[in-house]
């Protein structure tokens, strides 16, 4: 059986998370979490044993998801990410007045079932991503600034002869 973990992320309070089997069905809920070891443990031995797939489903908050996305694919489960537009749709379609953490972990776990291509897998560099970026900008502009030397080098070439 596929389990489904939904973690809503916080910056600064407890993260939320709740937990649904492949059908949508809530196992546990509003369970909260620092991202600690020892909490990050007793987190996972709350999954029922003999589990062979689990996803957590998180959006990227801030920075705050890239530990968690680490420890969670080390131990064994696929991480997905949700675009937050995409969970605040969901949220307001089930609930129009208000918004809570424990909701939002809720229907994180349940995303699956509900709007499975929503979900996109975790690939990306987390907080090296705008390092990447700079790097490849940086690259380029050597690039750029090689051809132009080369083209100035054949130009003085030219009027030299």
């Amino acid at each position: 059986m596929a389990l489904r973990i939904g973690i809503d992320i916080a910056c600064r309070a407890s993260h939320r998370a709740a937990c649904a089997d492949s059908t949508g069905q809530l196992l546990w809920r509003n369970v909260r979490f620092q991202t600690r070891l020892a909490d990050l443990e007793a987190l996972w031995k709350r999954i029922p044993a003999g589990e062979d797939e689990i996803t957590v489903v998180m959006e990227p908050t801030r920075n705050a998801w890239v530990p968690l996305a680490a420890w969670f694919r080390r131990h064994g489960a696929q991480v997905v990410m949700v675009p937050p537009e995409q969970s605040a749709d969901l949220r307001s379609y089930f609930n129009k007045h208000t918004k809570t953490d424990r909701l939002d972990a809720e229907l994180l776990a349940r995303l699956p079932a509900l709007h499975p291509e929503g979900l996109h897998p975790e690939r990306g560099l987390g907080v090296a991503e705008p390092l990447r970026r700079s790097v490849k900008i940086r690259s380029n502009m050597v690039k750029r600034r090689t051809r132009c030397l080369q083209r100035l080098d054949a130009l003085g070439g030219n009027l030299r002869s």
